[in-house]
């Protein structure tokens, strides 16, 4: 959203916007508070959908920590897990999908295939997608989804 007010008014200056240049801004608006709430139950949930996620995550593959020398890994995969899903919300409220790659994914995906995470990290963040539908309406989801499956894409 704010990239695209940034756009808009640099393209708009000197004349008068168009409808169809002023459209994201009224789909925004229709949008928000489907956004606010979603964002609200992510973050309340944070803790619950991150542990459900490390569970099923370590349950697919049990030997993914084992990788991982004197760093507890599971501790961190849950910390990586929380921001993922935190700066994944903050894009989900601010209806910004180029948020994720140009920020946080970027230098996660080089931490990702240092340790070979990659096919790891696909099926992780398909997880994270499920995990995250359980608290969310059919609406938010639909809002949500898309970003969590950037995360699965560029990730794995």
């Amino acid at each position: 959203m704010l990239k695209q007010l940034a756009r808009l008014s640099n393209e708009a200056e000197g004349h008068y916007a168009s409808s169809a240049e002023l459209q994201f801004i009224k789909d925004y608006i229709d949008s928000v508070d489907t956004r606010i709430s979603a964002y609200k139950k992510i973050q309340i949930a944070e803790a619950e959908i991150v542990n459900k996620v490390a569970e099923i995550r370590s349950a697919a593959e049990p030997d993914l920590f084992a990788k991982v020398s004197q760093v507890d890994g599971a501790s961190v995969c849950r910390r990586d897990f929380s921001n993922i899903l935190r700066h994944s919300a903050a894009a989900l409220l601010f209806d910004d999908h180029d948020r994720m790659p140009e920020n946080f994914l970027l230098w996660y995906k080089t931490i990702v295939r240092t340790f070979k995470y990659d096919r790891a990290a696909g099926i992780t963040y398909k997880v994270m997608q499920d995990v995250a539908q359980e608290y969310l309406t059919p609406q938010e989801s639909a809002l949500f989804n898309p970003i969590l499956h950037l995360n699965q894409v560029v990730l794995g």
